[in-house]
């Protein structure tokens, strides 16, 4: 990244995660709390609205779905308008062309062209403002949550969503403040923070304005501004009160509302669905509103614990990540009475409420209520701070005991404006607050801020304390505790080689830089331009490059040396470079012998580089090659040469890889004797990984090359020299595969001709089989030995050419070729074979006749006959 690059900013109705704009210097979130709030509980004094109606009569009020859902239908016969308060919108503008919103447009202020209109010229906040206060109940097009408001639109985005200013948002809620907004509506999320937006908030909190903010769409951490404790974070949930999966949840969410196809406004006066976080926040943007219209005098904080104790919970049960303390219900908002404590009953452990990390809580202790518990669940091993607000003059007012994972529990003393720092482990940690004895009963208001502890690799803060790594496969874990902290790493590398190096954060917030230098003679340090790949969907930086012997240094830093609430794991693969012991073997010349049954290996650093290899067959071989391990996915050559024509491959492919991957051999030939060579080459080089080919030759004998330790290897190669039988073009027999029919024929009709019986060569009979076509290979020979009476057929005119023999079937055959006579036998020479058993005479004379053998007391007359089995029994049956 250069010092010029900037920070992003993004519409939130992008639910793809689309780049809608970037946002001054790119930079990452630093979480922050506002200051402690002093509690105002005003009396529910009501102002009176314009008046109510049950229902609004616009044209597309049907396609507003969300409406309902949220109640705000329902809340409008007691309140639908706020024209006592200015509502300010900071987006992209506002369409003050439209019909459904000019009558309830102000003068807006335009940060972006200082001295021109806010008229939207991006469409943004056209929607969003539609979504809050288009006008109600006027026959046209939509309803607003507020049907008649005075809207402030603050330009704050330019026509392409984006602004390139760091102080803009803070300039925009500023500007609201100075004109008197009471509720500011911000629908677009920062993964940046800045002091000066953090400074705004607080006064807007001190000056008693509801700030509301999408959560943001990026499926991480909630962003800011809505992550601040005294911002209302809205997500996204669909028709269904689901939270949206892009939804950013976290310690920081408070509100949900619909988010999925909400129709609205949108430019040139027409309308549309949006969907997004954007979409969601207006419309608790407007139920703040309406609040204020019945309640005017309450504070900023009672807006908020209004809308949280009237949500409709949808989660886990109470207040939870994903949806905050739930839903969104106007009707139940507007009607209801501001609670001080909300939260209760929560006076005993088992009914402990949720206290986020990030967030403001508030309560009731007195003489009737004097324990209230929190869960707090805690991200890391860090510290929590809480400040606390107490209306009561008793400096202690209460106590505090911490009940962290692991460790011992401790208890402090709170009175109005003391923050408390406690150590806390990973996990959950309870609170127990008590009210002090002879106190009398007080609201208290705390804000939670959390640290992370130092990682353990530190200190190492500087080149100088920079952390070893050791090893070829590395991962460690680290974070930024402090402001203005970097992690400081070392790596000696020994060898040339490739290094990979990758971090990781664990959420969106941290925004990593990775830098990485090698130290070079005289201690100076070369360093590579910085890894910065600013991208808010991958926010994993990554360095992969040669390396050379020598000191590397490995720096780590947030972007804007802030200090995160979150961790980064950080991944280094050192890859030696791969030693090629065959080079030089780079021409036919210098090929590098290879022994028989031997592995060829080797790099191709270059896509000009070959390497060669030679081996010498001493007698003709069937050889065949594999790839095991191929580094590169495609482009992989391999080619076969005869010495004595080195220019015509005998065998040759581009697809080494492809088949590698697929566990296929690359390629089998019938070489005979003699000297050959083998080249391999590569399209994508490679350096750091060896390939790995097989050659293996196999002695062939009779053409064969698995019948050399087979029982039944002699008969197999005398009828194969006698043309009697044939093996496949892969050079094999395959004397245990089973033979079919079609094949016991043509074996059968072949050796009665080499023999000397008088066969027909054509088939001439008038019988037609329905499963024996003409084009079938066995024609002719399965006609033939159907002639001969050899071979029956089947009903329904088959004959089953391909369906595998049994010994019961190829003892029958034979004994019918050689004319055998076959009597009932009285004694079967075989236990599964019965006297009674239809080929028992066939079996039984081909038995005393020694052409025929069973396994032991058994024959096992179903059993399928091997190819083996059937040339050994022609082999002895016609004496060849």
């Amino acid at each position: 990244m250069t010092e010029t690059a900037s920070t992003e900013v993004f519409l939130l109705h992008d639910l793809q995660g689309e780049r809608e704009g970037l946002f001054f210097m790119k930079k990452s979130i630093q979480v922050t709390v506002a200051l402690a709030l002093l509690l105002t509980v005003a009396p529910l004094e009501v102002r009176q609205a314009l008046a109510a109606a049950p229902a609004s009569n616009d044209s597309y009020l049907s396609n507003q779905t969300h409406l309902s859902q949220i109640k705000a239908d329902k809340a409008w016969s007691v309140v639908n308008s706020n024209q006592a308060i200015t509502i300010a919108v900071l987006d992209t503008g506002a369409d003050y062309n439209h019909p459904d919103l000019k009558g309830n447009l102000l003068p807006g202020v335009n940060l972006v062209n200082p001295g021109k209109s806010a008229q939207d010229d991006n469409g943004h906040g056209t929607e969003v403002i539609g979504v809050l206060g288009a006008k109600g109940n006027n026959g046209i097009g939509v309803a607003g949550v507020v049907w008649n408001a005075k809207i402030l639109p603050v330009k704050v985005l330019n026509k392409n969503a984006s602004t390139t200013d760091v102080d803009m948002i803070a300039k925009g809620i500023n500007a609201a403040l100075d004109r008197g907004a009471k509720v500011i509506l911000m629908s677009f999320s920062s993964m940046a923070y800045s002091r000066a937006m953090k400074n705004a908030v607080d006064r807007a909190e001190r000056n008693g304005a509801v700030l509301v903010a999408a959560s943001g769409n990026e499926a991480s951490r909630v962003a800011y501004p809505a992550a601040y404790p005294t911002v209302i974070a809205v997500g996204a949930i669909n028709g269904r009160n689901q939270v949206l999966y892009q939804s950013n949840t976290g310690p920081e969410m408070n509100l949900v509302a619909p988010g999925l196809n909400v129709y609205t406004t949108k430019l040139g006066g027409k309308y549309g669905s949006v969907s997004g976080t954007s979409v969601a926040a207006p419309q608790v943007a407007g139920a703040a509103a309406l609040i204020l219209a019945r309640h005017p005098k309450l504070s900023a904080l009672d807006v908020r614990q209004m809308l949280y104790q009237t949500a409709t919970d949808i989660g886990e049960g109470g207040w939870d990540r994903q949806a905050g303390y739930g839903l969104l219900d106007v009707n139940k908002a507007v009607r209801s009475a501001l609670s001080s404590d909300f939260l209760e009953p929560n006076n005993v452990l088992e009914r402990a409420k949720a206290f986020p990390i990030e967030a403001q809580v508030r309560g009731n202790l007195g003489p009737n209520d004097t324990v209230d518990w929190f869960k707090m669940d805690v991200p890391y091993d860090g510290k929590v701070s809480l400040t606390a607000s107490v209306n009561s003059g008793v400096s202690s007012a209460m106590s505090a005991t911490f009940y962290p994972a692991n460790r011992q529990p401790v208890t402090y003393y709170i009175g109005n404006g003391d923050t408390i720092t406690v150590p806390a482990k990973a996990g959950r940690m309870n609170i127990k607050l008590v009210r002090n004895g002879g106190v009398n009963a007080f609201t208290y208001v705390l804000t939670s801020k959390f640290t992370i502890n130092p990682d353990r690799n530190e200190p190492n803060n500087s080149m100088a304390t920079a952390r070893p790594l050791v090893g070829n496969q590395i991962s460690v874990t680290g974070n930024f505790h402090e402001e203005g902290d970097q992690d400081w790493f070392s790596y000696y590398v020994r060898e040339y080689g490739h290094m990979d190096v990758t971090v990781t954060p664990d959420n969106k917030r941290v925004d990593l830089v990775l830098a990485i230098g090698k130290q070079e003679p005289g201690k100076n340090t070369v360093w590579d331009p910085v890894y910065d790949n600013s991208d808010r969907d991958n926010p994993s930086e990554r360095a992969s490059k040669d390396v050379s012997p020598g000191k590397y240094y490995i720096r780590v830093s947030e972007y804007q040396q802030n200090a995160m609430n979150g961790e980064y794991r950080l991944d280094l693969a050192f890859t030696p470079l791969k030693k090629d012991g065959n080079e030089p073997n780079n021409t036919y010349s210098k090929a590098a012998p290879l022994a028989s049954g031997g592995v060829m290996s080797g790099t191709i650093p270059a896509s000009t580089d070959s390497d060669w290899f030679q081996f010498t067959l001493d007698a003709e071989s069937y050889v065949t090659v594999r790839a095991p391990f191929i580094p590169v996915a495609s482009g992989f050559h391999i080619a076969l040469y005869n010495e004595k024509n080195m220019n015509v491959a005998l065998a040759s492919t581009t697809e080494v890889a492809e088949r590698s991957d697929q566990g296929s051999e690359i390629f089998g030939i019938r070489l005979p004797k003699g000297k050959y060579f083998v080249r391999m080459s590569s399209i994508v080089p490679f350096k750091y990984d060896s390939y790995q080919l097989t050659l293996s030759p196999q002695p062939l004998i009779s053409g064969y090359r698995d019948i050399s330790n087979h029982w039944a290897r002699a008969q197999i190669a005398k009828l194969s020299d006698k043309g009697i039988i044939k093996g496949f073009d892969d050079a094999t027999f395959k004397p245990d595969q089973a033979v079919t029919r079609a094949q016991f024929a043509t074996m059968l009709v072949s050796t009665m001709r080499v023999t000397g019986s008088k066969v027909a060569s054509m088939y001439t009979g008038k019988d037609v089989f329905s499963d024996l076509p003409k084009k079938h290979w066995a024609y002719n020979t399965l006609g033939v030995a159907y002639q001969l009476g050899v071979l029956k057929g089947y009903p329904n005119s088959q004959l089953k050419p391909d369906q595998a023999v049994t010994r019961a079937e190829m003892a029958t055959m034979i004994a019918r070729a050689k004319g055998v006579a076959v009597n009932s036998r009285s004694v079967s020479s075989y236990r599964d074979v019965p006297v009674n058993y239809w080929a028992s005479p066939a079996i039984e004379a081909l038995t005393q006749k020694k052409w025929l053998n069973g396994y032991g007391k058994t024959f096992k007359p179903q059993g399928t006959a091997t190819r083996a089995e059937v040339v050994v029994l022609i082999a002895k049956s016609y004496q060849v």
